[in-house]
């Protein structure tokens, strides 16, 4: 205990605090606190001002940072303060009990990182740990190791046998029961425990080291088991895999048919015998395991002890190697090549011998005979006829090996070759070639001239090939040089023959080259005017039967003879209809057609024309379909496919005359790579849809232009060459290509590939030939967009007739000046190429903005899809395509009225 009196906080202790003062403790009686234990005043402070306003207080465990003994000292203070009062009733003083408390809190920390330590050691253990409570083997502890081999179930609190289901049927819960009762532990040794949860890298079945030890109260009663264990199951895997890996060994060894491995011990007894050696050697392993290896020597070595010898060798040097005769089962010798290895056991000490060769017998033969060849070939050498030399790897030393000929002779001074063979004007171009030769590593063959003593020039060609180490590394060149004087003279006297054989050649070349170029304009200008004639043909033949209806219907008209008029409106129409379907055509071969894309599955249209397509080709004719089962949808304008597939069986059908088989295939093809490249494709899935005959096929010349307009192989009057363009350009306009295959009698076939399309549900809507011919909504307001006069009066007088009020505009503008006012429409008839600035989408658009969803009927006689943006019309649009009919024109007004009025009706508020 302490006291501080007054202002100064004058310090009074007893005997008990002596000890905590240490060093202070002789100056400490008296001395102001705030001195004494400046160190610790910060930590007093507060409560020893509390005390002196009258409030007590107490702590417990405080740290309070001192220095009792010269240095800094963390401890810890359990205290109270009490105020002390004055004569006056007034507060003078503080009374402080204290104690340290440091021993237990340095006590309680250190217990603390034990058990720490001890939960790291338990989580972390390389084993599997848990503890079980009472008789029920209730899981109270698990450590992570126990947590993994149970595949990581929530298992703490609950009995073993409810937790872990298969513990009770593996016969683990009754061994628990066991131990509990009887306190005597269970030792398991490579038991199996099947968790029935597999776990990444490792299945359900574990096998596993494990100890079952009771735990005991102080009455020795049994009130735990304590499960502890290590998995073995990697380890077991290990040991099958070195199992597994031997026998592999062994039989990769017996594989080396070619190697005969001998394995003996440092007695020479063999240990070890692979079928290398049973095949090289005729001895079975089973025959020679423990006998002596000397018995593949023969004797002559027998006598000379040098199995024994080599033995000593290797183990005294780690192994040797060379080459000698052996001796097989049957008694005949062999040429072994082969090395004998020191073998050593785990701790480096020598333990046998491994003795490898193979038979050389077939390479001791080849040597020899290339020693006799080596023999010929300097007896060849010696009968040439040209000048031999040896060159050193960088070229800087020639030595001459045989000199023939008028070859300038190669002095004593090897290193100074090129200046005694090589005329200086050649020197740099040779240097060149050496250095090319070098770089690539590849044979030099050069031709120079050389000057002779008597200062007369020679030519010479110089040829020289590597002679390459084991390492591919050049070692030596070998070259010969052999004159050519004679050839080159002759050479320079072809070549001025040549110089004005050059420029009757060239001359030549640029007068057919010209030749070529009028005969091309000139073909151009006949497929030009077979097309144009061909084209003036029909339209003269389609409008003889239009003007001559017309006159005779108006002669008819003017008699009052008006019996039998329909065979000239019948005639007229006829004339018009065909005009249109040529006009057609030409879209088609242009790419400029007007499509009306749609859902189509292949294999059922194809199915569908099987009827016409028989009647069109005749009976001559087999057709067999192999379609796809399904996925073969695409977007297109059916019909022209129809037509497109109906002009390729008419086509194989003309090319076999004699008769002979259609195969019609499709099938889903995904195109990626090479393959869409080649076909000029994006790259994903496509419909193929294939014609194949058996007819007389295309050489390749016919094949270039096959797709060429104009072109046709079949006789005048039979065919204008536009069958296959127009197929090409409307597959194209669908997004897809065409490819053909044919060679001379092997048949055609020609592919339509098509971009695959997800099927889309079909609606019924009503056709325009079911609308009801009478308007339901007569008195309507249109406006008429039309340049051309004619057209613009006529559809004026359909629109009149079907009862509605017509208002015109001969261009964009004063359409725009008609939607301006407040004037109501209806519909607006437009046409798409109108002249002037707008044309006819333009002008819709610009409508739509003020009049929004008005109908819009577009009509026109060219590229709709273009000008109009055909795939992408807006809900209210519709396209009419030049020529068309009134009664065409009627319905689909009709149409257009009755589905804006529906749609008001709907918009309607009920």
């Amino acid at each position: 205990m302490y006291l501080v009196w007054g202002p100064e906080l004058v310090f009074l202790f007893n005997d008990a605090y002596a000890p905590i003062l240490g060093p202070r403790l002789d100056q400490a009686m008296g001395a102001p606190l705030r001195s004494l234990w400046a160190d610790a005043w910060p930590s007093v402070r507060e409560p020893i001002e509390r005390a002196f306003a009258g409030q007590g207080s107490r702590f417990e465990d405080v740290p309070v940072a001192m220095s009792r003994y010269g240095q800094a000292e963390d401890t810890w203070w359990t205290f109270s303060f009490s105020p002390l009062y004055g004569d006056e009733d007034q507060v003078a003083g503080a009374f402080c009990v204290t104690k340290e408390v440091t021993g237990m809190i340095v006590a309680q920390q250190r217990l603390a990182r034990e058990n720490e330590r001890l939960i790291a050691l338990f989580e972390t253990s390389p084993l599997f740990m848990a503890f079980l409570t009472g008789p029920e083997h209730r899981v109270a502890l698990v450590n992570p190791g126990y947590v993994d081999l149970i595949g990581h179930r929530d298992v703490i609190g609950k009995p073993i046998g409810e937790a872990l289901p298969e513990a009770l049927d593996q016969g683990y819960v009754q061994l628990l029961d066991q131990v509990y009762r009887t306190g005597e532990p269970y030792i398991g040794r490579k038991v199996s425990y099947d968790s029935g949860v597999s776990q990444p890298g490792a299945g359900p079945m574990h096998i596993v080291d494990v100890v079952f030890h009771p735990c005991k109260d102080d009455a020795g009663q049994v009130n735990g088991i304590f499960v502890q264990g290590l998995d073995l199951t990697p380890q077991v895997a290990l040991e099958r895999h070195l199992s597994l890996t031997e026998a592999r060994h062994r039989q990769i060894m017996d594989s080396a048919r070619d190697y005969a491995m001998i394995a003996t011990d440092m007695d020479g007894l063999i240990t070890l015998w692979n079928r290398g050696a049973e095949e090289t050697l005729g001895w079975n392993e089973k025959e020679v395991l423990g006998q002596h290896a000397e018995l593949l020597y023969l004797e002559d070595d027998l006598q000379a002890h040098r199995f024994q010898g080599n033995m000593a060798y290797a183990l005294q040097n780690g192994g040797l190697s060379g080459e000698r005769w052996l001796r097989h089962r049957d008694g005949r010798r062999f040429w072994a090549q082969g090395s004998m290895t020191l073998l050593r056991g785990e701790e480096g000490e020598a333990v046998g011998f491994v003795v490898v060769f193979r038979d050389r017998t077939s390479e001791r033969g080849a040597s020899d005979a290339l020693v006799q060849s080596e023999r010929r070939l300097a007896a060849l050498v010696s009968a040439a006829t040209q000048s031999l030399y040896s060159i050193s790897a960088d070229w800087q030393q020639m030595s001459l090996i045989y000199r023939q000929g008028d070859v300038a002779e190669l002095r004593d001074a090897p290193e100074q070759w090129r200046a005694q063979l090589i005329h200086p004007a050649d020197r740099t171009m040779v240097d060149a070639a050496i250095d090319e030769a070098l770089q690539s590593t590849s044979a030099l063959e050069v031709e120079h001239r050389t000057l002779l003593p008597d200062g007369s020039e020679r030519w010479l060609q110089l040829r020289a090939v590597p002679l390459l180490d084991e390492a591919g590394r050049v070692r030596e060149w070998f070259g010969a040089a052999a004159d050519i004087t004679d050839r080159r003279m002759a050479q320079q006297h072809l070549q001025q023959l040549m110089l004005t054989l050059e420029e009757r050649v060239e001359s030549r070349t640029a007068e057919l080259m010209a030749m070529e170029e009028r005969l091309r304009q000139s073909q151009k200008m006949e497929s030009l005017g077979q097309l144009t004639g061909g084209i003036a043909h029909d339209f003269n033949n389609m409008l003889t039967a239009v003007s001559m209806g017309l006159e005779l219907l108006e002669m008819r008209v003017g008699q009052g003879r008006l019996e039998g008029l329909e065979r000239y409106l019948d005639m007229a129409r006829s004339g018009a209809d065909r005009a249109a379907a040529l006009t057609q055509r030409l879209l088609a071969f242009s790419r400029r057609q007007t499509l009306a894309p749609s859902s189509v599955h292949v294999s059922a249209l194809v199915t569908g024309m099987l009827d016409i397509l028989t009647r069109s080709i005749g009976p001559s004719i087999d057709i067999e379909t192999r379609l796809a089962a399904d996925g073969d949808t695409v977007l297109v304008d059916a019909p022209q496919l129809e037509n497109a597939l109906l002009n390729l069986c008419i086509n194989a059908r003309d090319a076999m005359p004699g008769g002979g088989t259609i195969v019609i295939s499709s099938a889903v093809e995904t195109l990626a790579g090479t393959r869409s490249e080649q076909l000029g494709l994006a790259a994903g899935s496509y419909v193929r849809l294939s014609v194949c005959d058996t007819g007389t096929g295309m050489d390749a010349s016919v094949l270039e232009k096959v797709f060429e307009p104009f072109f046709t192989t079949k006789p005048i009057g039979q065919g204008t060459g536009l069958g296959l363009s127009m197929i090409y350009g409307f597959t194209r306009q669908s997004g897809g290509q065409v490819d053909v295959e044919s060679a001379p009698g092997a048949g055609t076939t020609l592919h339509l590939y098509l971009p695959q399309s997800a099927p889309v549900p079909t609606v019924d809507t009503p056709h325009a030939a079911d609308l009801p011919m009478t308007p339901s909504s007569p008195g309507r307001s249109v406006l008429l967009v039309e340049d051309e006069e004619a057209i613009r009066s006529l559809v004026r007088d359909v629109l009149s007739g079907q009862g509605h009020g017509v208002m015109e505009a001969a261009n964009g503008h004063e359409a725009l000046a008609l939607l301006a006012t407040p004037q109501h429409f209806d519909l607006m008839v437009t046409d798409v190429g109108l002249t002037g600035a707008l044309n006819g989408r333009q002008v819709a658009d610009a409508a739509r903005q003020t009049r929004r969803g008005m109908p819009v009927l577009f009509i026109t006689g060219y590229a709709a899809s273009a000008a109009v943006g055909g795939e992408h019309l807006e809900p209210g649009m519709e396209i009419l395509t030049k020529p068309f009919s009134a009664l065409e024109l009627e319905r689909r007004v009709e149409r257009l009225l009755s589905g804006a009025m529906s749609a008001r009706q709907v918009a309607m508020p009920s």
